[in-house]
Parts: C-alpha cells; sequence; structure tokens
C-alpha cells in the first residue's frame, strides 16, 4: 500500500536532488573532460530586475544554472517519489 504523497513533496525532492546532483557533479568535474563541466544558465545573469515605486522597491534575481549532476539527481529524486 502507498502513501499518500503530496505535490509540495515532488517538487521538494527534485529541488534537493537537483542541489546536491549540482553538488556531486561540482566534486566530480575536475576528473572529467571540459565538454562535462558546461551548463545552462537561465535567469538574470546581468542584473536583477529592480521595480522602483517610489516609496517601495522591489528586487527581483533569479538564475538557474542546469548542468548534468542536477539533470541527473532530478531524475533519481523523481524515481524514488514514485516509489514513495
Amino acid at each position: 500500500m502507498r502513501a499518500k504523497t503530496e505535490p509540495w513533496m515532488l517538487v521538494l525532492m527534485i529541488l534537493v536532488g537537483a542541489i546536491i546532483g549540482s553538488l556531486i557533479w561540482s566534486l566530480v568535474t575536475p576528473y572529467l573532460p571540459e565538454i562535462f563541466a558546461k551548463s545552462l544558465t537561465v535567469g538574470t545573469t546581468g542584473a536583477p530586475l529592480t521595480l522602483d515605486l517610489g516609496v517601495v522597491t522591489f528586487t527581483a534575481g533569479l538564475v538557474l544554472r542546469v548542468n548534468i549532476g542536477s539533470m541527473l539527481g532530478m531524475v533519481i529524486a523523481f524515481l524514488i517519489y514514485r516509489r514513495m
């Protein structure tokens, strides 16, 4: 019998899987050919987005770096989630 799993748990597990996979990949990368060290960067890579309303200023920025390790971590986290 499977335990009831919530959708937010999937998001959390994929996020943790990506972080752990990225950390492990950064440790392994120096020993691999340079082609495996590439990563895809998406987001506000320059200055963060700033909205100045006079009284309040909102600043937001998000950078997502995806590499092979983070993708493997996300896949493994998803497989673990499916077995729960």
